[in-house]
């Protein structure tokens, strides 16, 4: 299987990692990827294993985790760890690495992508979306071309909808739907009202006092990338919130048949037991967002809080956590990629 060099060691390169050492423990090292070098230059070498064990959302990690100089160990499993700012310059052959995971979000597309094909990267999979195909587990990582070098996971709120959209469309015909995101806070958003570095001018103002509408990364145009079928029935709108981690997804659907909100409940369930197993969880709980933290799945279906507005027409509502939920799907991507290269058929 895959031998994993991550570049970016914020939270979603730390969920990455953890997800990756679980994994090993649990099954022979032969049959699942294996993380081997973490790069980020902006991590003092004496923050890594600091991190890694401490966090303020998810807790202190359970695992045993050794700082040993330009490495870790972490429950027994070497991690090299270097923090080159050149991308060329990474030294990923001192682990004989061949798959590259970008979780920066800053190398989205084609040309940045591609520097990290150096001699030994067989593929490079980023984060955001970008010119680069964009592949998402459970709706369209069968379409992968064992000849691409440069695939994108896409964003964590796509990686939610995907799902919803698919349950909806495959069982009773999107006409039109408004997909509505919730987004988390980020270490992107700012703490105090400041305008270095905004990407507009609500986006430079305090996150921690506010919310505000902010850009969907869920757009029609990805949409269609990933369920052509889809091509001209959705559209998208998306708001950030002060709580940090956990998003949802709102959907407002109107179908080309009768569509009972009960029948519509029976099928996410369905969906869930089935073809969209550990992706799409259902639920008939009262939820509320804490209730979220740590699941691994791209979103959780909440059955309370949907609703019939037509005999034709429904909204629907999701759960996800941002960073643990995503972390599994690039993982599960990376595995899929790599035993498509061992059996390209």
């Amino acid at each position: 299987m895959a031998k994993i060099g991550i570049n970016g060691f914020g939270r979603l390169g730390r969920q990455l990692l953890k997800i990756a050492i679980e994994k090993c423990k649990k099954k022979c090292a032969t049959d699942v990827s294996r993380v081997l070098m973490v790069n980020d230059p902006n991590v003092k070498p004496d923050c890594f294993g600091y991190l890694l064990k401490n966090d303020s959302l998810y807790g202190k990690s359970h695992m045993e985790i050794v700082e040993m100089g330009s490495c870790l160990m972490i429950d027994s499993q070497r991690v090299e760890i270097t923090s080159e700012s050149k991308i060329e310059k990474i030294p990923w052959q001192k682990c004989k690495v061949d798959y590259v995971i970008d979780t920066t979000g800053q190398n989205q597309n084609c040309n940045k992508a591609s520097a990290f094909l150096t001699e030994g990267i067989k593929k490079v999979i980023v984060t955001g979306c970008s010119n680069v195909p964009i592949f998402i587990v459970g709706i369209n990582h069968a379409c992968f071309d064992v000849n691409m070098k440069t695939v994108s996971a896409a964003s964590p709120s796509l990686n939610a909808v995907m799902p919803v959209l698919r349950v909806l469309h495959e069982n009773f015909q999107i006409q039109q739907a408004m997909v509505t995101e919730i987004q988390p806070l980020t270490n992107s958003d700012k703490i105090l009202d400041d305008a270095y570095g905004a990407t507009s001018c609500r986006s430079s103002r305090s996150s921690l006092t506010s919310f505000s509408p902010t850009q969907s990364s869920s757009g029609q145009e990805f949409v269609n990338r990933v369920m052509p079928e889809l091509e001209g029935k959705t559209a998208s709108a998306a708001i950030k919130i002060p709580i940090p981690c956990i998003g949802a997804i709102d959907v407002t659907a109107k179908f080309g048949k009768e569509a009972p909100y009960e029948v519509i409940k029976d099928k996410f369930k369905e969906a869930s037991q089935g073809y969209l197993k550990n992706i799409l969880k259902y639920s008939e709980e009262n939820l509320v967002s804490t209730d979220i933290i740590g699941d691994p799945h791209s979103c959780v279906f909440d059955a309370k809080a949907g609703v019939a507005l037509s005999k034709c027409m429904v909204k629907v509502f999701a759960w996800y956590d941002s960073e643990m939920g995503f972390a599994n799907r690039i993982y599960d991507l990376t595995n899929y990629m790599s035993s498509r290269e061992s059996c390209p058929k």
